[in-house]
């Protein structure tokens, strides 16, 4: 993180005004509300202190978003959640915060772990090439999960079956490929854990 620079007397007002808007309101302020909390006349003057506030590294803003400010001591909070959006008919986009995307807090951190995909076998299941899948470290699957398998020192994603009491099927999900049949008791077979999110990058 960024280290902060001292603030004078006013732009501190500003930083606790903004800080104090988002914690009560779950929502920063517009530059023209915080021109008019302290009588600036024009939303320039208020968007001169912003600017030394990001300067200083107490904010950061995103550009077009008429409330893109955030906290620089929230950025380790993860990326911020401004609303929803149908993915059905169409609604009015509408920005309002509704907290913070945090990997760590959407699917925990006790034994989990991450690892990039490579190939397509499981794109019918929405796993993509360079995909991230989150694994949920462990050997207990339920039949039919998508796991993280090791195969002869090599890792692999796939949807797991219990054929009978000696033998596995890993199915991919995919009319390209095959599946793998493997038995229980093969030495060089192991599930590392389940499937638990999927991120991608566009």
């Amino acid at each position: 993180m960024k280290t902060k620079e001292d603030l004078t007397v006013k732009q501190r007002a500003v930083y606790e005004y903004i800080r104090s808007r988002i914690e009560g309101d779950h929502c920063p302020p517009t530059v023209r509300e915080i021109a008019d909390h302290f009588n600036i006349r024009s939303p320039k003057g208020a968007s001169d202190h912003l600017a030394m506030l990001e300067r200083k590294g107490w904010i950061t803003r995103t550009a077009g978003l008429s409330r893109g400010i955030q906290l620089a001591d929230d950025e380790e909070k993860g990326i911020p959640i401004l609303g929803k959006a149908a993915a059905g008919h169409p609604i009015l986009a509408q920005e309002n915060p509704l907290g913070y995307l945090n990997f760590a807090q959407l699917f925990g951190l006790q034994d989990r772990f991450s690892v990039q995909i490579s190939g397509d076998s499981m794109e019918n299941a929405g796993i993509h090439d360079q995909d991230y899948v989150i694994v949920q470290r462990g050997s207990d699957f339920r039949d039919g999960d998508i796991v993280l398998a090791m195969i002869d020192g090599e890792s692999t994603v796939k949807r797991i079956f219990k054929e009978d009491n000696s033998r596995y099927r890993l199915q991919p999900e995919s009319d390209r490929h095959l599946p793998l049949y493997v038995e229980s008791n093969q030495p060089d077979f192991q599930i590392l854990g389940s499937i638990v999110g999927v991120v991608r990058r566009y």
